[in-house]
């Protein structure tokens, strides 16, 4: 013969407390209603018990008074301050907890400032449109560190700098070739600029700098802001490679003349 579950019933004091407790978890959950409408206190009970249900180890466990106690469990082990430690405390951080989500993560942007000096060979040769300015080992330029390896970069700013102070007959503006590692042609300075076929591979693109301007004081500059020009590293290398180049021809006005190019991004 099948057995009759049993009823509990309820004594006035029981209906009293049960009463004020739902009372209390209503006017908690109206505080913290996501949904303004959603605002019955049906509705904030089937979001108590929602949630309780959610997490409720033992299924069986599934009266409104144990699902209480179990969200006052919880909210027990992770109050920050043990002296608050009555159940409307407890619900009012398990109900703020609820609303705000999870502590937010702060997300920092890594930006990078890489001034790079470049160290002319010690002559006065003639530089002619469309040749490649650079040092004396090697014209191609590194710019170390600029982001991470392997990860994208957005390029968001980039400066030339001369240390000239006259602007020289001929000089117009330059241009900086991007690579994302050292082109195979490997120019030297002063050679003839051209795309060799080798260099395709690791190009990432180019940057119009501009034409310099006398500042005073011995100086030349020119930069392009705003150029936010997302590009990808090297899996093995945090370093981005470069040509200088020329768009005018002109002549150096001393073997002394110093450089600097100016590469401003920001990671990905």
């Amino acid at each position: 013969m099948a057995q009759v579950p049993s009823i509990t019933v309820l004594d006035s004091d029981e209906v009293e407390r049960e009463v004020a407790t739902l009372t209390a978890i209503a006017a908690i959950l109206g505080e913290v209603q996501a949904s303004p409408t959603g605002n019955t206190l049906l509705d904030r009970v089937k979001t108590l018990a929602s949630i309780l249900g959610e997490v409720q180890a033992n299924p069986t466990a599934n009266t409104l008074q144990d699902r209480v106690k179990t969200l006052a469990a919880l909210v027990g082990e992770v109050q920050a301050n043990p002296t608050a430690n009555t159940l409307l405390d407890r619900l009012k951080t398990i109900g703020t907890a609820l609303v705000t989500g999870p502590v937010p993560v702060e997300q920092k942007t890594t930006a990078h400032d890489i001034a790079l000096p470049i160290t002319r060979p010690p002559n006065v040769t003639a530089y002619s449109a469309n040749d490649v300015v650079g040092q004396t080992a090697t014209a191609i330029l590194t710019f170390s560190g600029i982001g991470k390896s392997g990860g994208s970069i957005l390029i968001t700013r980039a400066e030339l700098e001369l240390d000239i102070s006259v602007l020289p007959a001929g000089m117009a503006s330059f241009r900086l070739y991007l690579y994302s590692s050292a082109p195979p042609s490997n120019f030297a300075d002063n050679a003839a600029f051209t795309f060799a076929g080798a260099d395709r591979a690791p190009f990432l693109g180019y940057i119009d700098l501009g034409a310099p301007v006398l500042l005073g004081g011995g100086t030349l500059y020119c930069k392009v802001s705003g150029i936010n020009e997302q590009m990808k590293l090297a899996a093995a290398s945090s370093d981005i490679f470069a040509y200088l180049v020329t768009a005018g021809g002109y002549t150096p006005a001393a073997n002394s003349e110093g450089y600097k190019v100016t590469l401003h991004s920001v990671d990905m």
